[in-house]
């Protein structure tokens, strides 16, 4: 249990100098025992600590609301799940990483050798704050920032920040990143001779990897450029050049996010399978299906990944369920009784997801950003000329690359997942053949055929459903585009705009959160961020 002692002191040792309002409050709160100071490497572990997805996230919002909202899936009950405890959730982490990526700032500021000595350190924090920041705000707009997550420093003024706009937040993080990316270096020294500042072994994301903090740095700025295209060409353009200028980007066996085996296979990720089996109404959708397949029979199938994503019903029938439906399926086929009988799926009438994706806490990363992703924005600015020159050979390249990489991409997984609950490699089926993709490639609702604008809804089809297991990024591309596949237009879910503000804001920022709320028309999921069409 070494590492997980090592990620717990970084943790307790970084919340010690959370924020205080009471005069001697440090001394008299200081555990006996316990680091009361630290320094920057276990400070960033201890933010990279915090990418994990929460529970109630999961739970509340992804399989409650995203899910339903996107239509990657559906749900067949209520689960009574209220989403503001997931709001809360993302909130309470949001905040208290804020003020931990604030003090490694103080402490970069406050360095005294060659600044340009710490460049490395600096471009990580710079992205580790993007990747935080802009997940937030996508999800609830304007937010406390500048003046947030700053109590430890005893002015007052922070201690209720103000909103800042979601306008503002991405103009300064889109030039953050593109620092780093210009600034991060394999080199050994800086051009004064000086060697360059090192996180070491506390970095657990990439284990030191500069090469890779560039491709994930470099890949953010794509997708964050890209994502205010609609709203902000002229400011999103530069970016997306920059971008697509040749830099690297995150390629094939690069995806990033957080693999439990590789932090030593102490860092489970067991809210995942919480979050399945305490809601337990999450149902393969028609939808989804139609995307997949031609009819419900197994040989209808021309989408390898749907033998990976869903299962059929105890019936044994690829069961899928309509958007919007009243239909009730109120069993759960998500128990971990199904460790000892897996095919006791508690007679459930509709297809769950895989049992073998929401079991396993031990090998499945939570991912951040995968090659799939970046061969899908390459596509899309192909085929729209932005930030490169119309191309839609080049689109058709990148399209069929992105589809490839999702579909490989799976099938790792099931090969490789092979631990205690979890022995999906015994039982999983082989990758496709060369022929069984070009026929999946081939398919009439695949085929990169028919106009450019018929094209380019293929690009946006494929993508949203490589975000099967990122269903807040399937949320992101159907605001931006509206062009996502829908089955139906459900009136329950289809002003889910944002996520509404904690209560505890109300009472812990009154004067703030009334004049954002008064401002935007009221905290409600209606209101659309700034960057929605």
């Amino acid at each position: 249990m070494k590492n997980t002692k090592k990620i717990f002191l970084y943790i307790t040792g970084i919340s010690l100098t959370l924020g205080a309002c009471t005069k001697d409050f440090q001394e008299i709160n200081t555990t006996p025992g316990l680091p009361t100071s630290t320094s920057i490497p276990p400070m960033v572990n201890g933010v990279i600590s915090t990418l994990f997805l929460k529970g109630q996230e999961q739970a509340a919002i992804h399989n409650e609301y995203y899910y339903p909202v996107t239509q990657l899936a559906t749900i067949s009950g209520s689960s009574g799940y209220l989403v503001q405890n997931g709001a809360l959730d993302i909130w309470n982490d949001y905040y208290a990483t804020l003020q931990n990526l604030n003090q490694i700032q103080d402490k970069i500021n406050a360095y005294t050798g060659d600044k340009a000595e710490m460049d490395n350190i600096q471009s990580i924090t710079y992205i580790l704050r993007a990747y935080k920041t802009l997940r937030i705000t996508d999800q609830f707009g304007d937010i406390p920032y500048s003046q947030a997550g700053l109590a430890y420093t005893y002015n007052t003024t922070n201690y209720r920040p103000k909103y800042d706009s979601q306008e503002s937040i991405y103009k300064s993080l889109l030039e953050q990143l593109k620092w780093a990316s210009q600034h991060l270096t394999t080199a050994a020294t800086t051009p004064g001779g000086q060697p360059y500042q090192s996180l070491g072994a506390s970095e657990t994301l990439f284990a030191n990897n500069i090469a890779m903090w560039q491709k994930f740095g470099n890949s953010l700025l794509l997708r964050y450029a890209m994502q205010i295209v609609e709203k902000d060409a002229a400011t999103a353009t530069p970016y997306l050049q920059y971008a697509l200028s040749g830099i690297p980007l995150i390629g094939e066996g690069e995806d990033a996010g957080m693999w439990p085996g590789k932090l030593g296979g102490y860092v489970l990720n067991d809210s995942r399978f919480w979050s399945f089996t305490s809601h337990k109404f999450v149902r393969l959708s028609t939808t989804c299906w139609n995307m997949m397949a031609d009819g419900t029979n197994t040989a209808q199938i021309f989408d390898p990944r749907a033998v990976l994503f869903f299962e059929t019903n105890q019936a044994g029938q690829w069961a899928p369920l309509q958007p919007g439906s009243t239909a009730s399926d109120n069993t759960n086929p998500y128990q971990d009784k199904r460790d000892a009988d897996f095919a006791n799926k508690d007679n459930c009438k509709f297809s769950p997801f895989n049992y073998y994706i929401v079991r396993d806490i031990y090998y499945q990363p939570e991912l951040f950003m995968t090659a799939a992703e970046v061969h899908f924005l390459k596509a899309e600015a192909y085929a729209r000329g932005l930030g490169v020159a119309k191309n839609m050979a080049t689109a058709g390249t990148e399209y069929t690359a992105g589809i490839t990489s999702a579909v490989n991409f799976w099938y790792f997984i099931a090969h490789n997942t092979n631990v205690t609950n979890d022995a999906w490699s015994t039982v999983a089926p082989a990758s496709p053949t060369p022929a069984q993709m070009t026929a999946f490639l081939a398919n009439p609702k695949v085929a990169f055929t028919g106009t450019d604008e018929q094209k380019l809804d293929k690009i946006y089809a494929q993508e949203w459903l490589s975000f099967f297991r990122q269903p807040w990024l399937a949320y992101n591309l159907s605001r931006r585009t509206g062009r996502t596949p829908r089955d139906g237009n459900p009136a329950s879910y289809v002003n889910f705009n944002r996520l509404q503000y904690p209560e505890q804001e109300s009472v812990n920022n009154t004067v703030n959160y009334k004049t954002q709320s008064d401002q935007m028309g009221g905290n409600s999921n209606t209101v659309k961020v700034w960057w929605m069409k």
